[in-house]
């Protein structure tokens, strides 16, 4: 009888919780079925799942799954720039839900294991996390894929937004080294991040490691415009 009873007061309690604060898409505020669901409208403008027609000669392929200025841009600069944890569900659902998509099965089957863009020690300690890691660390894991930290940043850069391509190459020239003891030789591995415009930085990413010893580079990136 106590358990029948604990059922419906629990019932209720969901009920009027939905009612309440029903589950509403991150973007539009529109009702959906589940929490940090996308509404169909928003889901069709942000989810491409492409890979980019002309990455950087030194990246083997480079792969990206939401449209940066469709959406995803709002949710990616709460994180980064306002300390907004609360927008990583929302993120962590789009990883979810494209999971099973076999553009994404095919281009992980190409890799070792993963690395994440590092930040500067200064931005880090400014910030609290790396971002990147706080995205991609557990969707990485639920996809039996191995995640290293291998890259330092010991060249503090300005935000690169405001410089042009070959601005931003110059500004990351020697930002990167490798950590101390890792060993990469002979190894495919995919360098995830939030955002790829340019590919500068994943760019000098991959030349640290291909000086290492690196068979393939490859890019997994949250977000991009899809230029090019």
């Amino acid at each position: 009888m106590l358990s029948k009873i604990l059922y419906i007061l629990n019932f209720v309690k969901t009920t009027l919780v939905y009612i309440i604060y029903p589950p509403i898409c991150p973007l539009c505020r529109e009702i959906v079925d589940e929490r940090y669901q996308f509404c169909p409208d928003c889901a069709n403008k942000i989810l491409r799942l492409e890979l980019q027609k002309n990455p950087p000669d030194i990246l083997s392929g480079v792969f990206a799954i939401a449209k940066y200025h469709g959406g995803t841009r709002s949710l990616l600069r709460k994180l980064k720039f306002d300390n907004n944890l609360n927008v990583l569900p929302a993120l962590h659902k789009i990883l979810t839900d494209i999971s099973q998509r076999t553009e994404i099965k095919n281009f992980l089957a190409n890799v070792n294991f993963a690395t994440y863009v590092p930040l500067h020690a200064d931005r880090l300690k400014e910030r609290g996390y790396n971002q990147v890691e706080l995205i991609f660390s557990d969707w990485l894991i639920a996809q039996n894929l191995t995640a290293e930290n291998l890259l330092i940043r010991q060249k503090y850069t300005p935000k690169l937004f405001k410089y042009n391509p070959a601005e931003r190459k110059e500004i990351l020239k020697g930002a990167f080294s490798l950590i101390e003891g890792a060993d990469v030789r002979g190894k495919n591995i995919l360098i995830v991040d939030d955002i790829f415009t340019t590919g500068a930085t994943t760019a000098e990413c991959a030349a640290v490691l291909k000086a290492a010893g690196a068979a393939k580079i490859f890019v997994l990136a949250l977000a991009s415009d899809f230029e090019g």
